[in-house]
């Protein structure tokens, strides 16, 4: 039912916008609430979290874990336990949302291309257990990295060992659902002030909330269907990864797929001047700011030597 809210929330926007269309600060809050949200999934969650490439203060780990956590996407850890397990089995068996594994012919693919944007988030049952899984483990997480068992719940939690033993991390990551209300009541807050109206309150929530979340979410899970389907594949990688221009926008970098999936190690989506990446803009400027340190990044020869001829 909670997974269905935002949807509900998407359909009551579309309705509210043939009947009456879209205001100023609808836009404002649909915007500015998809920006912050989107650049805590592919700068935290997915950059900093799940593949570490680079380093940054507490209070900016902090932001970018709640920053992320509003966009609804599950928690930290389980956004990048998944994420590290989609890499290591990336397009082969194992993948959670592979498009194309074991996917021939025309229905096939279609079939895949629709379980690879979301189905296979309500079919993975970790998903709705691993917040209590890791509380249930919190206290002996050395413990749970040495089990035997090979339940989802402990496949998934043997490839953050680093993360699982960052009690801070730990404690944020664990409130999950506060970080998720505070997601919906931001814009409620902000269109109730700003109107000084309940209907502004309404209205902000409907579109800073509602409807950012259902689009953020399916903008992001487009990564997993969308980049292993259509696009360019300019560089060698093992797997379907492709390039796709429009979605490196919408997702702040992400779909310069191939090039990631190339150098997953790598800060910077972006190996070609045109190609633009705003997550690996804000990456440049808090490391100038000395915010952020120790960014990683391919060498021009490591890229030249996986160009396709």
């Amino acid at each position: 039912m909670v997974e269905g809210l935002p949807l509900l929330g998407l359909g009551y926007g579309v309705w509210l916008f043939l009947r009456e269309g879209i205001r100023a600060l609808d836009v404002g809050l649909l915007v500015g609430m998809y920006l912050l949200t989107m650049t805590g999934i592919e700068l935290g969650f997915h950059r900093y979290y799940a593949h570490r490439t680079f380093e940054t203060t507490r209070t900016v780990r902090t932001l970018l874990l709640v920053l992320g956590s509003m966009a609804g996407q599950g928690s930290a850890m389980l956004w990048s336990a998944v994420h590290r397990w989609h890499h290591a089995h990336t397009d082969v068996p194992g993948d959670l949302h592979s498009p194309t594994l074991g996917r021939q012919g025309l229905w096939q693919r279609v079939r895949g291309f629709f379980w690879s944007q979301f189905l296979w988030y309500l079919d993975s049952p970790a998903v709705a257990t691993f917040s209590r899984f890791l509380q249930l483990h919190r206290a002996d997480p050395e413990a749970v990295l040495a089990a035997a068992e090979q339940t989802q719940e402990h496949r998934l939690v043997r490839t953050i060992p680093d993360l699982l033993r960052d009690e801070l991390l730990l404690r944020l990551n664990q409130r999950y659902g506060l970080w998720v209300l505070l997601g919906l009541a931001l814009p409620t807050l902000v269109g109730g002030l700003v109107t000084g109206s309940w209907e502004g309150a309404w209205r902000g929530l409907v579109w800073g909330g509602f409807v950012r979340f259902s689009l953020v979410q399916q903008a992001s899970f487009a990564i997993n269907s969308v980049t292993h389907t259509i696009g360019t594949q300019p560089l060698a990688s093992r797997d379907d990864s492709r390039n796709n221009a429009v979605m490196a926008v919408l997702t702040l970098g992400a779909g310069w797929h191939n090039n990631h999936h190339t150098f997953p190690g790598s800060a910077f989506t972006n190996f070609r001047w045109w190609q633009v990446d705003a997550s690996g803009l804000m990456i440049r400027l808090l490391e100038r700011l000395g915010l952020a340190w120790d960014v990683r990044r391919p060498s021009p020869d490591a890229i030249a030597a996986r160009v396709r001829p």
